[in-house]
């Protein structure tokens, strides 16, 4: 193998720099045991399947479906890469590919997938004369599936190499109708000679070129330029490294028509046919999102499909996939969908590397070594929430991953690097629809909370806040002095609303919105009332403070007198079986406010209804 070769990561996932000879775990365990394990998974055909969408973004359908096979759960080949690893020691490379083929094609078949099956080939097979178009053909028509949905994937940096060596295997295979895919596009040098030398059907940008795509330029000028090449050559681009949302949105923007990656869907035996319906965006960045555009505060979407372990993987093994995958940071431990810790990298590296730490734990069960304890949150939890949670959960210096969960089943690992960026981001939504004056969110986040809350059934109690007597308040000390005034019952308003759960809007003007979720909300706003009495003279000047009021004009134009400042408030609990939307409780809330009103002073009404009174 010439030097070129060996500083490009080889068809078996070992990164950059580590050739399979090389590889510290693989070559320990190929032995005859492992051999016979192998001819007995080929044997019994216990192969198993799984598959993960493209999606289409044009049609916003699946595109296809990416393949790939494991071991059987209770073996020591169930990792993909041992699996292969053995089988090209022992010359059975063409025969785990036709088994794999055989497998994938079969489950594509019967579960009805629609468009292609795309699988990415190992160079030991292309070479193995084992493997022949013939073959190929027979494993297919035997599966169920036509040859013309099979796209066979080649890395870039071997494919113009081998291009001339199995230019007649290549020639066999897409007159059958097989298409090839470019795979890895970008990740060595020799692109631009793959695609002559291949002429693929697709081209494939790699994981290196797709991740943080957002956030990088150079990424984004790269992937402009390949959907240039795709063009001139007659070849579909596909994105492989779609894993977060940000990178979706980017891929949209730069009209990418493959997409493929954790966010579009994850690795399945029994994948998605229809994708998630908000998974495409709706309108461009200019456009006017109403509440249902800001659904996405939940941290559901920050749960990256990491493929979990159970807690009888070894730590060896799970070393493994340290070694392999080296932007693995976390390693959920799962048993039947059940989250029962994290592993997380830099912790079990220390370890394992350490003098004797390969030789005393290496064939332990990983759960000995896991985070038994770490921090598991629903999926439809506020990441404002998770973000204290996680504050109050660290208190050491664990990096603070978290396990995402859905109806306590294991969904996803978020991290707090996301969460920061979701948390940004939707502060900076808060302060696009934020009253200039306060600060505080205003009527779209107000109406998307309270769609939330209904949405979940949770019990929540509504507090419509309402200054009395502002507007000749307001005409008497100037705009100046009216805002300062608004200011202080905002402060106020915040000052008794710091628990989990509450949230304070500002609807407009001298109007705002408490949410509560504790009990003790009725005692909290008798202490509003309370503060706000003793804070209101404070606004006048000596001679109105010593009267009580100012004298002022009534909508009629007439001479009126206005006691000091007062608050009223209304406060409803609604009932999501009987409130249909945030409209119903904004009607039910504008009324108890009214019956407030009604009363001199600083007032509390609570309204006993839970809906709004229906017209026949």
């Amino acid at each position: 193998m010439d030097r070129f070769s060996l500083s490009l990561s080889d068809d078996l996932g070992n990164p950059p720099g580590l050739a399979f000879g090389d590889h510290p775990n693989i070559g320990d365990i190929i032995d005859d045991a492992s051999i016979q394990e192998l001819d007995q998974i080929l044997a019994q055909r216990t192969l198993v399947p799984a598959f993960a969408p493209i999606a289409e973004l044009r049609l916003r359908d699946p595109h296809g479906y990416r393949g790939q096979v494991s071991g059987p759960a209770a073996s020591p080949l169930r990792l993909p890469l041992t699996l292969f690893g053995v089988a090209t020691h022992a010359g059975r490379a063409a025969a785990l590919t036709l088994a794999a083929l055989s497998s994938l094609g079969g489950q594509f078949h019967a579960q009805g997938l629609d468009g292609k099956l795309f699988y990415r080939v190992r160079r030991a097979a292309l070479y193995d004369p084992g493997f022949s178009a013939e073959r190929l053909q027979e494993t297919l028509t035997h599966a169920g599936l036509a040859p013309e949905r099979l796209v066979l994937g080649l890395t870039e940096h071997r494919a113009h190499a081998s291009a001339k060596v199995l230019e007649r295997l290549f020639a066999d295979l897409r007159a059958l109708g097989i298409q090839i895919a470019l795979c890895g596009f970008g990740d060595s040098h020799g692109a631009l000679l793959a695609v002559q030398a291949l002429r693929p059907a697709y081209i494939e940008l790699g994981h290196g070129q797709c991740e943080g795509l957002h956030a990088d330029a150079g990424r984004q000028d790269f992937a402009r330029a390949t959907l240039d090449i795709g063009r001139r050559f007659n070849a579909l681009v596909l994105a492989s490294g779609i894993d977060t949302e940000q990178d979706l949105r980017t891929a949209e923007v730069l009209g990418i028509p493959l997409l493929q990656g954790a966010h579009i869907g994850s690795v399945d035996p029994q994948p998605r046919k229809r994708l998630r319906k908000k998974l495409f965006g709706t309108g461009g960045p200019e456009s006017d999102p109403g509440p249902e555009a800001l659904d996405a505060t939940t941290v559901a979407k920050l749960a990256n499909d990491v493929t979990p372990v159970g807690p009888d993987y070894s730590v060896a093994e799970v070393g493994e996939l340290f070694h392999v995958n080296c932007r693995l940071q976390t390693l959920p431990v799962v048993e039947k969908g059940k989250p029962l810790g994290l592993v997380r990298r830099m912790d079990f590296l220390n370890l394992f590397l350490s003098r004797y730490g390969r030789a005393l734990y290496g064939k332990k069960p990983i759960r000995l070594l896991m985070d038994a304890k770490p921090l598991m949150v629903e999926h439809d939890t506020p990441v404002s929430e998770v973000s204290q949670k996680l504050t109050e959960h660290n208190q050491g210096n664990a990096p603070p991953d978290f396990l995402v969960t859905r109806n306590g089943r294991y969904l996803g690992v978020g991290s707090m690097v996301d969460l920061l960026r979701e948390v940004t981001v939707l502060q900076l939504q808060m302060a696009r629809y934020a009253n200039p004056l306060s600060g505080l969110p205003g009527n779209i986040p107000i109406n998307q909370r309270i769609s939330d809350m209904l949405r979940k059934q949770r019990e929540f109690v509504v507090v419509y806040v309402d200054l009395d007597n502002f507007k000749p308040f307001n005409d008497a000390y100037g705009y100046s002095k009216g805002d300062e005034v608004i200011v202080a019952v905002a402060t106020l308003l915040l000052s008794e609303c710091g628990v989990l759960g509450d949230f304070v809007g500002h609807v407009g003007g001298d109007d705002f919105v408490i949410l509560f979720e504790d009990d003790d909300w009725e005692v909290r706003c008798q202490r509003i009332l309370a503060t706000f009495e003793a804070q209101a003279p404070g606004f006048y000047n000596d001679t109105d403070r010593e009267h009580g009021g100012l004298w002022g004009e009534d909508r009629q134009g007439g001479r009126v007198f206005f006691p000091f400042l007062s608050l009223s408030l209304g406060a409803v609990r609604p009932d999501p079986s009987c409130c249909t939307s945030y409209h119903d409780v904004a009607t039910m809330a504008a009324d108890a406010k009214h019956m407030a009103k009604l009363q001199a002073g600083n007032s509390l009404f609570v309204e006993r209804r839970c809906g709004p009174h229906r017209v026949a």
